[in-house]
């Protein structure tokens, strides 16, 4: 993938420790242009492949044509090998941030950015810089006149290579010209800051833009605000409604968080075992059919013998694995048997409509509303029906890998298994309904109901609404909580007007925390009977509460990401399998094929954390039957789970909250108010959170331990920063093993292995030891972010771009730019800080000329890399015949498309910037290596963004002016770095001449550094609010929105005049598709791929002269071939998002209610009961398999073969969703 050939980009520079641009001073032409033939030559190898398969592998490199929601899709590019070079500079802004996000669209943005940057710099400063260095200068020869003072470190050295053209070249007897150095430095500074001042202006219009759009305010996401650090006083619905509905528009939900780590972490348990317990059912079945199959095979060759006659011929064969082939596409069709299914997945929007009005008619008559108090929406229990967090990226038509036999093309070409769907779907089986489901009642239904007297009165299907007590406000001890008349003090007579009579006067002078007596009480939330604290001191907790107040001791587990679990009721479960089940009482189908030693078995860890993969000893950890064990607890794990759901009261409280406004203007006032009266309570508030990039784990972390992580991560990145060069170092020394064995006793057996072997591994191992320690930074970064307590997904990709910056820019620029001792001296100068220029202007350019080579290297490599994505075709191509065996697995490998993790992506990008503008003035020629490396990369990731990559989470932007402030340590780093060579120069007479220039730098490096401070002071409120201003105008384009997805729908006529927003051409006011009215399915905007992507996500007018770049003649062998292809790529597009809603403004507005009103409840309370998906076969052990776990866990394990089935070669194959897929798994809320 992209983001792991780019996020390598450093290795290259690391692997060879400290200094070693230093090495690189003074290399020749020659040195260079060998450099660069061989980046050419990678370069050409990469981008051959590319042209060669990009029309092969649709899967590979242009997967968003079909394998995603129409809103995202793109035309496919032309099969012409560079046809698809000029489509993608067809494409507008606005399509980009359709399709890719706003993410996607501001890192190209910065990439092009870059290049407005350096293309005039070019043209400005090379024409004037580069003459004046090299005419006239030292050149190679310099030294001779000067006798044996020839030290390359003296005034006198001689300067040879690409060094002729840089800042030292300069005779001493030319001193003036070193003007021209200054002049130009500051229109760099200025250029730069005035780009970066615009930029910072288009990124607000943008985001306002998108932001305010009417598609974007349907969002939960738009009005939404997410609080934290609230006093336990004011966790209840009442008391939250009471305070935030002074902003316009009024609340329309609030879910207050409870710390559910405890069912988390069943749920986390229950997937491993599920997962397991697939895996164990298909290999058990694909063993008994690989034995029957050698049984037939035994006894055709018996009969052959006896009879005397021939066996069968390859091609017999043949035709009979093709038949079976077709066979199992049947059974993958034609339905299958299921068990357990408790009717939680709603697969439709409208499914999870009829479920939420059934539930509202049950607790209707047992949630009567007194009079005087405030009725928010439902907040607790579990919903079944809402998608399952970040899962659910899309339905599949694939099935596995197959063996390939053939020529290229074929394995090539291959579709994975993909089975055709245009059969109906029959049950053959009177036993079980359509969709695999038994008609039979299930006898003794096991768990939840067993127990109780009034068990046989309830209905088959279990109860997935939230209890009573759950479905109530959030409140203390659960009690009725009264509405007062207002929410900040109580209305008793007696009070003066002053506040004077309203506290105690008998403050002891001793007491100087409290203040004087008098002024207001602390602000009483509504519904609270005994508040009594009073402002910035104690909070006094009346005794009637202290009893029951949850004692919570302290202790470091809250300084480290360990779950709460605070005080959880406890409460029985009842058994959830059927104990009187024999597993012997009947035979099985298996048994008739295999030996009970055949089945897969299982060793028990010890312990619940310990890793999966990570196998068991003999005679330590127990052995089990996996499919018994798994069966057990997997019913166990979803009883316990579900009841669990039905009773979130039991589990304690967060200090964090979601408060969704009916207005977008609201949820950003709300935001930018302050709350609360006590400092850091209340506090941060976050808007703009999507439901699927909240942190879950991270939302009771109080303030002050917020801030106690954070310091603990800075410190520890700093050591990372700082000493990560010490391990990097260190690999060099691995390619001597020899020495290895003569230091280390412990050691001395490698002298055993042949000396050839030895070097070998010698030669590869310092590279996959580095390789190792440079991949696990963006992992222990992202670790140390979520330690950090971040809340949501968007603030930790915030905090990873900066540590990944900092550790970038020191191990890629200033360890490899400076020499061990002067590192050293540098980080010994804090007590010196006027060497620190002295010491960067006297080793940074030593280093400039392999940056040279650098970057043209990463440009060639990485960007060819980028498009060729060997990471990618080895996921697709090796790791599914080692790993992939399941239906699911197979599935998730052809469904989920390549993701770019933005926190670590930018920062590689942004250290390239600053290089170059370090050494812009100093070695000027380096502005066109710049501009070829932002070339190519933009290219690359432009063509992978509009076709390859898929943006599910959005953090609006937010990574791009960070990444223009972290720009800034390039000019920085480039004025110091030229106030030291100021200082540094000296005449003829050894005198320094130059000290007004140094002067004049540091003036303009104080104006720097105050422009951006100014600049973060003007923009700042902007980059993540939005203004009032923008109110008026967005109500008005929602109601044109309404009037349009009115008409799209047919909910109401379509005017013969258009309305003239109809004509805007903003992102907000794209016209959405006239969908056939008359078809009940005409609002799911049904695939057609052939014509590429629907008129939601507008198209990219690729209108290009058909005899340049599309006339190429091809047989029609080749026509044919093509059009099989994209009819394959139709029924996947269409089985996968066919029929479906994939976005949120594909609903109505009552179905948009819906899943708004259950957006931001907690995973836990919105996680389903997975399916255990299996493979059907045609000798009826995945039939039996499906019977025999329904006798035993009865309701309580949902396993179905419905859409799987196995194929001639025992290789799995599907041709359906999995059973619990969800269409709302596909809307982003």
């Amino acid at each position: 993938m992209s983001a792991t050939t780019t996020s390598s980009a450093p290795s290259a520079t690391i692997s060879n420790a400290t200094g070693q641009g230093q090495k690189s001073q003074g290399i020749s032409i020659v040195t260079f242009l060998t450099a660069l033939v061989t980046a050419i030559v990678i370069f050409a190898i990469q981008m051959f492949f590319f042209l060669a398969l990009k029309n092969k592998l649709a899967r590979i490199y242009k997967p968003k044509t079909y394998l995603v929601p129409e809103r995202e899709r793109t035309d496919p590019p032309p099969r012409s090998p560079w046809g698809w070079l000029f489509t993608i500079f067809q494409f507008r802004d606005r399509e980009v941030i359709n399709k890719c996000g706003l993410d996607a669209y501001f890192f190209l943005r910065y990439l092009q950015t870059l290049l407005i940057i350096f293309i005039p710099l070019a043209f400005v400063i090379i024409p004037i810089l580069v003459p004046i260095n090299s005419i006239g200068g030292k050149g190679s020869d310099y030294a001779l006149g000067f006798g044996n003072n020839t030290d390359n470190n003296s005034n006198h050295a001689n300067v040879t290579g690409l060094d002729q053209l840089a800042f030292g070249n300069v005779r001493p007897d030319h001193t003036h010209r070193y003007w021209a150095h200054l002049i130009l430095a500051i229109v760099v500074i200025v250029w730069v800051c005035g780009v970066f001042f615009s930029e910072l202006r288009v990124y607000i219009k943008v985001r306002q833009d998108y932001l305010t759009s009417a598609e974007h305010r349907l969002r939960a996401s738009a009005t939404t605000v997410l609080v934290s650090s609230i006093p336990r006083k004011w966790l209840t619905q009442e008391a939250l409604a009471g305070l935030y509905d002074v902003f316009p528009g009024g609340i329309r939900n609030i879910w207050i968080n409870r710390n559910f780590d405890e069912l988390l972490d069943k749920i986390k348990q229950r997937d491993k075992v599920f997962k397991k317990l697939e895996s164990a059912e298909t290999s058990l079945i694909k063993d008994a059919k690989k034995a029957q199959k050698k049984q037939l095979d035994k006894e055709a060759k018996t009969a052959a013998k006896t009879s005397k006659s021939k066996g069968a011929t390859k091609e017999e064969r043949e035709q009979d694995v093709q038949r079976e082939n077709r066979e199992a596409e049947l059974r993958a069709q034609s339905g299958g048997v299921s068990a357990g299914d408790p009717h939680q997945v709603p697969h439709t929007v409208e499914d999870a409509v009829d479920e939420e009005v059934q539930r509202a008619r049950e607790q209707e008559p047992q949630e009567p509303q007194r009079k005087g108090t405030f009725k928010v929406p439902v907040i607790g229990g579990g919903l079944a029906m809402v998608g399952k967090g970040l899962g659910g990226v899309g339905n599949t038509v694939f099935g596995g890998a197959r063996n390939v036999v053939g020529d290229i093309n074929n394995q090539l070409e291959t579709t994975n298994g993909f089975v055709n769907l245009d059969s109906p779907i029959t049950a053959d089986d009177d036993a079980y309904d359509e969709y695999g489901r038994y008609r039979g009642n299930v006898n003794a239904p096991y768990g939840a109901g067993t127990n109780e007297p009034d068990a046989e009165k309830k209905t088959d299907r279990p109860d997935t609404s939230p209890s009573l007590a759950s479905s109530r406000s959030v409140e203390l001890n659960g009690q009725d909580i009264r509405l007062p008349g207002n929410t900040v003090r109580r209305g008793t007579a007696g009070f003066g007007g002053d506040g004077t009579n309203d506290v105690p006067k008998n403050v002891g002078w001793w007491k100087f925390w409290e203040g004087p007596a008098g002024g207001f009480p602390s602000p009483i939330p509504t519904g609270y009977e005994d508040g009594d604290e009073f402002p910035l001191t104690r909070r006094h907790v009346p005794a009637a509460q202290k009893s029951e107040k949850v004692n919570k001791k302290w202790t470091w587990s809250k300084l480290l990401p360990l779950p709460d679990k605070g005080q959880v009721q406890p409460i029985d479960y009842p058994v959830a399998y059927n104990v009187d089940y024999k597993e012997d009482a009947a035979p099985a189908v298996w048994q008739r094929f295999l030996k009970e030693k055949d089945r897969p078995t299982y060793r028990l860890p010890w312990f619940n954390w310990t890793p999966g993969w990570l196998p068991g000893l003999p005679l330590l950890h127990k052995k089990v039957d996996t499919i018994y064990w798994c069966r057990e607890e997997l019913a166990r794990l979803n009883l316990e789970i579900e009841m669990d759901q039905k009773h979130p009261e039991r589990f304690p409280l967060m200090n964090s909250a979601f408060i969704q406004f009916n207005h977008q203007v609201a949820a950003h006032m709300a935001s930018q108010s302050v709350t609360h009266h006590v400092p850091a309570h209340m506090a941060p508030r976050t808007v703009e959170v999507s439901p699927k990039d909240v942190i879950w784990d991270n939302m009771s972390i109080r303030w002050w331990e917020a801030w106690c992580r954070t310091g603990i991560v800075v410190v520890i990145v700093v050591g990372m920063v700082g000493l990560w060069a010490v391990p990097v170092a260190w690999t060099a020394t691995l390619n001597n093993l020899n020495n290895f064995a003569n230091t280390y006793s412990w050691l001395r057996w490698l002298h055993n292995i042949p000396e050839n072997v030895l070097n070998g591994i010698a030669g590869v191992l310092p590279a996959i030891v580095l390789g190792i320690l440079l991949a696990i930074v963006p992992l222990i970064l992202t670790f140390l972010a979520y330690l950090q307590g971040v809340q949501t997904g968007k603030e930790q990709q915030g905090a990873i771009q900066n540590y990944y910056f900092a550790f970038l820019f020191v191990q890629v620029f200033l360890v490899v730019s400076i020499s061990g001792g002067a590192f050293s001296t540098l980080a010994a100068s804090a007590t010196n800080i006027t060497s620190i220029p002295e010491t960067l202007a006297t080793q940074l350019p030593k280093a400039a000329n392999y940056f040279f080579s650098y970057m043209i290297l990463q440009a060639m490599s990485t960007a060819s890399g980028t498009l060729l994505q060997i990471t990618t075709l080895a996921l697709w191509y090796i790791l599914p015949k080692l790993f992939d065996s399941t239906p699911r697995q197979k599935w998730v490998r052809n469904t989920k498309l390549s993701g770019v993790t933005w926190g670590t992506f930018f920062p590689v990008y942004t250290n390239f910037a600053c290089i170059a503008l370090i050494y812009s003035v100093i070695a000027p020629i380096i502005i066109i290596f710049a501009i070829i490396t932002f070339t190519l990369l933009w290219i690359a990731h432009r063509y992978n963004m509009l076709y390859v990559t898929r943006f599910e989470l959005d953090t609006g932007g937010l990574l791009y002016p960070r990444a223009i402030n972290q720009t800034f340590t390039g000019l920085y780093f480039m004025e110091v770095c030229m106030i030291g060579l100021f200082f540094l120069v000296r005449d003829v007479n050894n005198k320094a001449v130059c000290v007004p220039q140094a002067a004049i730098m540091i003036a303009v490096c104080a104006l720097t550094i105050l422009y951006q401070v100014l600049l973060n002071y003007s923009f700042g409120p902007l980059l993540h609010h939005l203004p009032i201003t923008f109110e008026d105008e967005a109500v008005l384009r929602d109601e044109a929105f309404e009037r349009a997805q009115a008409r799209r729908l047919g909910l109401e006529e379509e005017d013969e005049e258009a309305s003239p927003a109809e004509n805007n051409d903003a992102i907000e006011m794209t016209r959405l598709n006239d969908g056939n009215t008359d078809n009940k399915l005409a609002k799911f905007n049904p695939v057609n791929i052939a014509q590429g992507a629907g008129s939601w996500a507008m198209r990219s007018g690729q209108k290009f002269k058909a005899k340049t770049f599309e006339k190429v003649p091809q047989p029609q062998i080749i026509h044919r071939k093509r059009h099989r292809d994209i009819e394959a790529q139709k029924k996947i597009a269409d089985a996968l998002y066919g029929g479906y809603n994939d976005d949120i403004e594909d609903l109505t507005p009552d179905e948009r209610d819906v899943l708004v009103k259950h957006a931001f409840q907690h995973y836990a309370l919105r996680a389903r009961r997975p399916t255990v998906w299996i493979p059907r076969d045609d000798i009826g052990i995945s039939d039996d398999e499906v019977k025999r776990t329904r006798e035993y866990a009865g309701p309580n394990i949902w396993i179905s073969n419905v859409g799987a089935a196995l194929n001639g070669k025992c290789k799995v194959v599907y041709g359906k969703n999995p059973p619990d897929f969800s269409e709302i798994d596909l809307i982003n809320l």
